[in-house]
This record gives C-alpha cells, sequence and structure tokens, in this order.
C-alpha cells in the first residue's frame, strides 16, 4: 500500500463518525449511513491513485466520495424497488415447469449455505471473526476493534478482505 492510500484512510478512520453523520443528516438512515461508509472504506482501499499531495482538503475529497457512494446505493436501491413488487411471490416469476419443488427448494438452499460457510471457513481466522462480528452480530467496527483488540482501520481492511472473497458467491458477476 502507497504511503498516500495510507494517509488518505487515516484521513477517514479519524474523522469516521463526522462523515457518518453527514451521511446520515443527507439521508436520514443510520443503517444506510453505516453502509456507505464500508462502500467509503472499500472505495478507499482499492483506489491507489489518489495523492494527499493534490489534494486541499482530504476530508472534503472523503465527503464527496461518501456522498457520491450514498447517491449511487440509494438510487441503486429505488430502481430495485421500482422493479419488485415485494408483495409479488418469487415463485410468480418462473415457469410451472421450471420452478422447483419444495425439497428441491431446500436442497439447493442447503448447497448454498454449505458453499457460503466453506468460504467463510477459508478466509484467516481474524477476517473470519471481524466478518462474522460485524455481518452477524451486528457490531460497530469499534466495537469489533475494541474486542479483538486491533485498529478500525485493521478492521477494514479484514473486512475488506472477506468481502472480496464472499461477494461473487452473494451476487452474480452481471450486478
Amino acid at each position: 500500500m502507497e504511503r498516500s492510500d495510507n494517509q488518505l484512510l487515516q484521513v477517514l478512520m479519524s474523522n469516521y463518525a463526522e462523515l457518518l453523520s453527514f451521511i446520515r443528516a443527507r439521508f436520514g438512515d443510520k443503517q444506510f449511513a453505516q453502509e456507505v461508509m464500508q462502500e467509503t472504506c472499500l472505495h478507499v482501499l482499492e483506489k491507489k491513485h489518489v495523492s494527499l499531495d493534490q489534494v486541499n482538503s482530504p476530508l472534503a475529497l472523503l465527503k464527496t466520495i461518501s456522498l457520491h457512494l450514498a447517491i449511487d446505493l440509494y438510487r441503486r436501491s429505488k430502481r430495485i424497488d421500482e422493479h419488485l413488487n415485494i408483495d409479488t411471490d418469487v415463485l410468480d416469476w418462473v415457469d410451472d415447469d421450471q420452478r422447483l419443488t419444495g425439497p428441491e427448494l431446500l436442497i439447493a438452499q442447503d448447497q448454498f449455505e454449505e458453499k457460503i460457510m466453506a468460504a467463510i471457513q477459508a478466509l484467516p481466522p481474524v477476517c473470519q471473526d471481524v466478518f462474522i462480528l460485524m455481518q452477524f452480530y451486528h457490531m460497530s467496527q469499534v466495537e469489533i476493534a475494541e474486542q479483538m483488540g486491533i485498529s478500525r482501520g485493521m478492521v477494514v481492511k479484514h473486512l475488506a478482505r472477506a468481502l472480496k472473497v464472499l461477494i461473487p458467491f452473494l451476487f452474480d458477476e452481471h450486478e
């Protein structure tokens, strides 16, 4: 990791609460703001071309990045809501000759769960712990860092690594 990436990540971590409040104030939803901040962290970790020498205000840059990511997530959510009727049964989308029976659905679900569990178990132990604490116990990055005795930046890195492995299992490559 380059020095400039590390500096931008440090600015992000030191101003995390302010950025979270900024997004929450704009969109009014704490959970949505937390999702945006996770996306922002991943974005900062993935982008290696930003040099802080060229940036007048790193905090302003991070606010812009997080706001653009929030807008993208919000629009994507709205598009999904427009195209999907939540009251519609998923089985109505499939032709009668393509429907799976109850037992077939249970087997398919079990196979999917086995694949996800195998992928989680293949992660390094610390990475596994971070993912499980965040996704299953809904702990914040700060809580995870305190419990595990690591920095919040390391929590973000472990989560990014876990998501990089698990996202292909959860979504089609076309999404």
